[in-house]
């Protein structure tokens, strides 16, 4: 009778080792998904903002090309009184 309650007790220790092992896996599965669902979020939420800043990159390079037109640079030039510039007096900044 002994034999037969150790190996009782035998059973019940492997089942309670392989639930325990069982909910350990799960936990770290569950923790794993979790850390790849916000990692997923913080990589989405700054692609976003790196889609935001070229649209607005891009719209200020249009608007830049737009003032330094000859045409919008000439309507300034009236409104200042200013009139066509000499050879020599042309000054042209670098792109940086």
């Amino acid at each position: 009778m002994t034999r037969g309650g150790r190996g009782g007790k035998g059973w019940l220790l492997l089942l309670a080792g392989g639930l325990l092992s069982c909910m350990t896996m799960s936990l770290v599965l569950v923790w794993c998904n979790i850390e790849r669902t916000d990692t997923t979020y913080f990589i989405n939420a700054e692609l976003n903002t790196l889609r935001e800043r070229r649209a607005l990159r891009a719209k200020l390079e249009v608007e830049r090309e737009r003032l330094l037109s000859p045409y919008e640079l000439r309507l300034k030039a009236e409104k200042l009184g200013l009139g066509e510039p000499k050879p020599g007096q042309v000054r042209r900044m670098g792109d940086k």
